[in-house]
């Protein structure tokens, strides 16, 4: 499996991956977004991503495609979104869900309440309503000090 990051201009490769994990795409193109993608061979297997801000950011559009499911590659990925995030200074990873808490439990990710995620990102689309309200807030505080490449 190879990790590597997808240029703005390459967002529409993964456009058909995130409809069909229900994801909404309309505000991907802002210069604080970062997305990567994991695979192989040139086919797309997941795709995740760090909306960034200062020191804190927001894990997003993680969407692993249906037949590459139940592999551990969602956990590969996500480990190495944090990886990127650790070596850009990032401290605190926060996320909104309405369907994988229990997969970013297992991640080390912890569910808080709405009303304690980091007020920058707050202010972001997915936060203020790309996402519902019902939806699960969670963090992560990154261990600046420890790095790890998981895919080889």
């Amino acid at each position: 499996m190879t990790f590597k990051e997808i240029k703005p201009e390459d967002f529409k490769k993964v456009v058909d991956l995130l409809a069909e994990s229900e994801l909404d795409i309309s505000d991907l193109k802002q210069p604080c977004i970062r997305l990567f993608q994991i695979g192989e061979n040139g086919q797309i297997a997941g795709v995740g991503g760090l909306e960034i801000y200062g020191n804190q950011a927001l894990l997003r559009s993680v969407a692993v495609r249906k037949e590459f499911q139940g592999q551990g590659i969602g956990k590969k990925l996500v480990r190495q979104v944090e990886e990127v995030a650790i070596q850009s200074g990032i401290k605190s990873l926060y996320l909104l869900t309405t369907t994988a808490s229990v997969f970013f439990q297992s991640l080390g990710y912890i569910p808080i309440n709405r009303d304690d995620f980091a007020e920058p990102l707050k202010n972001t689309a997915q936060f203020a309503g790309l996402c519902p309200a019902s939806a699960v807030c969670m963090n992560k505080e990154l261990n600046t000090g420890y790095q790890q490449n998981y895919i080889s």
